[in-house]
């Protein structure tokens, strides 16, 4: 066989082989093309995802400066097996009164958020007084303030009636001195002493 008759058939074979370059190069294109699309897409959602992340940080720091405000204003306590807090008896009520203060229901408010974290949790609410007037009307008030604060959280946050107990102990268990040493008046003392006690129990 002649040289010559090879030519067709080696020309059909680079033409073959161009082809096939042609092919790879432009699916080589092809899959450049694509991861970097997708590289863009994905800086893009990683972009929005640390505004998020911004957004979200931001509201966790004034989440945390609402709730060392709260913990402050509640004076509030925990332990491995409950939560206490103590409301000042003149903030909630008016002297002598078992009338919840319109202005006292913010503050009844974080104490009903501070329940709802415990929903297996059981409250209890004791009323105590100052050393004026008579013992059994203290009582009688003490016992009617912590009923007054168990009705407010049942009807304004939903508490269950049937997990809160309350109870008031009037004049009887005092934090600090009602009079003083020499037999004075001390009203810082008896303001200490006219108080709320909630404890939640958690479960």
């Amino acid at each position: 066989m002649k040289p010559s008759q090879f030519r067709p058939f080696t020309g059909l074979s680079v033409c073959t082989s161009l082809l096939a370059w042609a092919c790879l190069a432009t699916a080589h294109a092809q899959e450049t093309e694509i991861p970097l699309e997708t590289q863009k897409k994905q800086i893009e959602l990683d972009r929005q995802q640390l505004e998020l992340d911004k957004k979200q940080l931001e509201l966790q720091r004034k989440q945390l400066q609402i709730e060392e405000s709260a913990r402050k204003e509640l004076q509030l306590k925990e332990t491995e097996k409950a939560v206490t807090m103590k409301l000042e008896g003149d903030v909630v009520f008016d002297f002598g009164k078992a009338d919840i203060k319109s202005k006292a229901e913010q503050t009844l408010d974080k104490v009903g958020t501070v329940i709802a974290q415990f929903p297996e949790g059981k409250v209890l609410i004791e009323g105590y007084t100052d050393s004026k007037g008579s013992q059994k009307v203290n009582l009688e008030l003490s016992k009617r303030r912590a009923q007054a604060v168990k009705d407010w959280l049942v009807k304004q946050k939903g508490v269950a009636e049937s997990v809160i107990t309350t109870d008031g102990f009037g004049e009887t268990k005092p934090v600090a001195p009602n009079t003083n040493p020499d037999g004075s008046d001390n009203p810082q003392g008896r303001q200490q002493n006219r108080r709320v006690e909630i404890t939640v129990e958690k479960n």
